[in-house]
Order: structure tokens, then sequence, then C-alpha cells
């Protein structure tokens, strides 16, 4: 069986550390390797985003979510620069 030639960003959240990316892969792959703990992570059926002021929004948090999270958590840590 061929390997598909587009790659699609999907989400995965790791059983182990709870670790939760995107990683750029082909349809047909869904683990990928955890950054955090280099654990198999599972990917994840994520619906689109969209403005929650039109009352639609996906639960599952996005890798903007996991990256906004970091970042408030590093400003109570007093670490100064994170992504600003």
């Amino acid at each position: 069986m061929s390997q598909p030639t587009s790659r699609v960003l999907f989400d995965f959240e790791c059983p182990e550390c709870g670790n939760i990316f995107e990683e750029l892969v082909y349809r047909n792959v869904f683990r990928a390797k955890c950054p955090e703990c280099d654990s198999k992570a599972v990917r994840q059926v994520s619906a689109p985003r969209l403005d929650p002021r039109l009352g639609l929004d996906s639960s599952f948090p996005t890798a903007v979510d996991k990256w906004e999270r970091t970042r408030r958590e590093h400003h109570k840590k007093g670490k100064e620069h994170y992504g600003d």
C-alpha cells in the first residue's frame, strides 16, 4: 500500500503524561511520538474551532490553548519571556 502524498495537521494526546500537541502527519497515521515523554500519543478527533460568541466551540484544547496555558504558568513562576 502506498503512502498518501499530502500531510495534515492533527491533534494528539499522550496517555502517559497528558501532553496535547499538534503534528503534521499523513492521514493514515493514528499515533505519534510525544515530544515530552517519548511515549506513543493517540490522534484525537477534533472539531474546527469557531468564535465562542457564535455559540460553537470545540472542547478539546488546541496547541494554541496549550501555548497560552504554558505562557501563563511561566509568568506566574516569574519567567519573563515565553513567546512574547
